[in-house]
């Protein structure tokens, strides 16, 4: 029995040497640098000087490397991430490395939040491709999602629109991108010039009850600032909406001389045509909807983005 009890103490040791050692990091991993943009450039463009025509091997070992290091940790203030400057340099290298412009700019963005880089890399991916409609749609959903540059989105997204193989649905996610930006005439009029061009039924109908939305919207601007008008020169509530009616008229005429090309269109005359009616809130001193139940589902023109609901909510 004495005998075994040596052979047991040694097991006993070898095995919490081993809990030990599991627990205790020997070795911390490497921690990539955070980098000013125009550092991570200039890598980028030293590497490809001396690649010697080894760009397929480096840009390789790059990519290698990039997967086994990649970090977690959010960015400093004005800086790109290691992972950014990685990407930017594979990306010169081979510039035809779809999956490092299309993937990499996800995974930058999402993983280490680097907004920035995310934006530079999607950009040298228009310039690349720039007949290619998903390089504009990732761009412009990048301004919108990470940005919040609803008015920088909105053109790229229109533009992704219009190329070949472009789904149908970009149009009305340009359009709310316009609206949400505060540009609802340009909106109005660039859904009047889209429609013409949709052919399937469901995007159609949903591109018309855009328009009727935009329609409202505006109508209530106009409302909107004649209203303040009054109140800044009678500091007072008007009597009724007819004390409103002149400075109304001339919104109207801006709103018909945005379409003077397509006065004989029948959408166009629809739109021109259609009034809502409005009512004073005495209580808030604000315009409201004369029939809210009508026309609550048209008061929203914009997109929804969770990550604005969330800042709200903190």
């Amino acid at each position: 029995m004495r005998k075994l009890i040596p052979p047991l103490l040694v097991v006993c040791i070898c095995l919490g040497a081993k809990i030990c050692l599991q627990k205790t990091k020997l070795i911390s991993p490497p921690m990539s640098p955070d980098l000013k943009p125009i550092l991570a450039s200039y890598q980028s463009t030293s590497v490809e000087k001396y690649a010697f025509g080894f760009n397929s091997l480096i840009g390789a070992s790059i990519w290698v490397q990039l997967l086994q290091q990649s970090d977690y940790r959010p960015l400093k203030t004005g800086t790109v991430s290691w992972e950014f400057a990685q990407l930017n340099t594979l990306t010169t290298l081979d510039p035809n490395n779809n999956r490092a412009f299309d993937f990499g700019s996800i995974f930058i963005s999402v993983l280490r939040r680097d907004k920035i880089g995310g934006k530079i890399l999607l950009e040298k991916w228009t310039k690349k491709r720039p007949e290619f409609w998903r390089t504009w749609y990732l761009l412009g959903s990048h301004n919108f999602l990470e940005l919040n540059d609803y008015a920088t989105a909105a053109p790229l997204i229109l533009k992704a629109s219009k190329m070949q193989n472009a789904p149908e649905w970009l149009s009305s996610l340009g359009i709310r991108l316009l609206s949400e930006s505060g540009q609802l005439y340009q909106a109005l009029k660039t859904s009047v010039e889209l429609i013409t061009q949709i052919q399937e039924p469901e995007s159609r109908g949903r591109l018309e009850s855009r328009i009727r939305s935009l329609n409202y919207n505006i109508q209530k601007r106009h409302w909107e600032e004649a209203l303040s008008s009054y109140l800044y020169k009678n500091s007072k509530l008007p009597a009724d909406l007819i004390d409103l009616k002149a400075e109304i008229a001339l919104k109207k005429r801006e709103l018909s001389s945005l379409f003077e090309n397509e006065k004989d269109s029948d959408l166009v005359n629809q739109i021109l045509n259609e009034t809502f009616t409005f009512k004073i809130d005495t209580k808030t001193r604000t315009i409201a909807s004369a029939f809210p139940e009508k026309t609550g589902g048209l008061e929203k023109t914009g997109v929804y983005n969770p990550s604005l609901k969330q800042e709200k909510t903190k």
